[in-house]
């Protein structure tokens, strides 16, 4: 059986003296209330920001760097594209400051820019990789009506209960 869920780790150098505007990209077309990973759909968790690495001593300073992760519904070419096609304007924006960016209308271009940035992942933090979004939604919907059922019965005389108990298992 084929995984339900995969990770992307994709790492880009910002081009230099453009990471404030990365910044400011992110937070204009990523607001917090309506993501455009949402729009890409199979989305479990995604993270998008600007990566400055510590300085060394006695070396220049390392450049900035462009951090994109997910965990998503598999497969991950698939939702990549998803992504791509839902969201090219906030990618754009965002992606644009970042070395070699080819822009979102080209997928074969987009594509072979994601595999050139793209980083090996060793580890998943979904808690159920084997789910699919769909179905992580409707096992928590489940557990809302079962809490709901639960707190309901509380009040209930034994019969009531039962009745219940059947008359929810039925519907």
């Amino acid at each position: 059986m084929a995984a339900a869920t995969e990770a992307l780790v994709l790492l880009a150098r910002v081009r230099a003296g453009e990471a404030d505007a990365a910044r400011q990209a992110i937070k204009a077309h990523w607001p917090a209330d309506r993501s455009p990973f949402a729009a890409a759909g199979g989305t479990h968790l995604a993270r998008l920001q600007v990566l400055t690495p510590p300085a060394r001593s006695r070396r220049r300073a390392p450049g900035e760097h462009l951090l994109l992760a997910a965990d998503v519904d598999a497969p991950l070419d698939a939702w990549i594209e998803r992504l791509r096609t839902a969201a090219a304007g906030p990618l754009d924006a965002v992606l644009g400051h970042c070395a070699f960016y080819p822009g979102a209308a080209e997928p074969a271009a987009f594509a072979r820019w994601v595999a050139a940035n793209r980083l090996t992942v060793g580890f998943s933090v979904v808690g159920s990789p084997g789910a699919t979004l769909a179905e992580v939604g409707a096992a928590l919907d489940l557990r809302a009506e079962i809490g709901a059922f639960a707190e309901a019965g509380q009040r209930m005389t034994p019969s009531a209960l039962h009745a219940a108990w059947r008359a929810w298992r039925s519907a």
